[in-house]
């Protein structure tokens, strides 16, 4: 008789702490660096070699529905409250309402959307997770030490321990966190009870000139996962510089 490997305890675990981040195909994190090599450094963003991260943040935006777009056929948008409409089947030979094909034989066809167990497949979430996760990329501050990774930038200031998990607060209430070391890469996973998973990688071009950062928000809902790559380049400025600068550009409050 073959005897086929079972996973054990452990490894069920870690796939249920990273449920739909990764799949529980993340690879483990270790908590030492490669020998000689440090993401200590301050860090400008190039951004011609990186993704624009309004165009990401809007493609989370609920497009109009149809007839309701500008022009003469409807108004330029829905109400605040509104429900983004679904794809749906309307038979107009009878006066049940339309049904929802994404939902239908799941949940009895129209619980899904009309409020039932797979409601949280039909619904659009606030973006505040995704929001936060994309703020203050203008530029980093790295320190790299045996035993800490400190990540500062123009918006937040984070410090992890290499191949630690821990529980940390996040704006829709708890989620279970872990870094460290993958090979080259330095690893933050996020995966919150409520809003999206993030995954976090940096890591260095060959030459060391230039910082790679690439955030991977999964989808929540309606809304859809996103990817944000950002490119910086080693910079000797003061980190001061750089937020005077954001200060100037900043519009007047009233």
């Amino acid at each position: 008789m073959t005897h086929i490997p079972r996973p054990s305890l452990s490894n069920w675990c870690g796939c249920l702490i990273l449920a739909g981040l990764v799949g529980c195909i993340a690879p483990k994190v270790h908590e030492e660096a490669p020998p000689n090599y440090s993401l200590t450094g301050v860090w400008e963003l190039n951004p011609s070699l990186s993704s624009d991260t309004d165009k990401a943040l809007a493609s989370l935006q609920p497009k109009p529905r149809r007839g309701q777009g500008p022009g003469p056929g409807g108004a330029s948008g829905s109400a605040p409250g509104d429900r983004p409409a679904p794809e749906v089947i309307n038979d107009p030979t009878t006066d049940l309402p339309p049904i929802d094909p994404t939902n239908y034989g799941r949940n009895l066809g129209m619980a899904g959307y009309y409020g039932g167990a797979n409601e949280r497949n039909t619904y659009r979430p606030p973006i505040e997770m995704q929001t936060n996760a994309l703020l203050g990329g203008q530029w980093l501050k790295i320190r790299q030490t045996d035993s800490e990774m400190s990540i500062v930038n123009a918006a937040t200031s984070r410090n992890y321990t290499p191949g630690q998990h821990s529980v940390v607060s996040v704006t829709t209430g708890v989620a279970d966190q872990e870094s460290g070391w993958s090979g080259k890469e330095y690893l933050i996973y996020l995966k919150p009870q409520i809003g999206p998973s993030v995954k976090e990688t940096y890591s260095l071009t060959p030459d060391g000139r230039q910082l790679l950062v690439t955030i991977d928000i999964g989808s929540e809902g309606k809304n859809p996962a996103i990817k944000v790559k950002r490119t910086y380049d080693r910079s000797t400025r003061d980190p001061d510089s750089f937020k005077q600068n954001l200060q100037v550009t900043l519009p007047p409050t009233d």
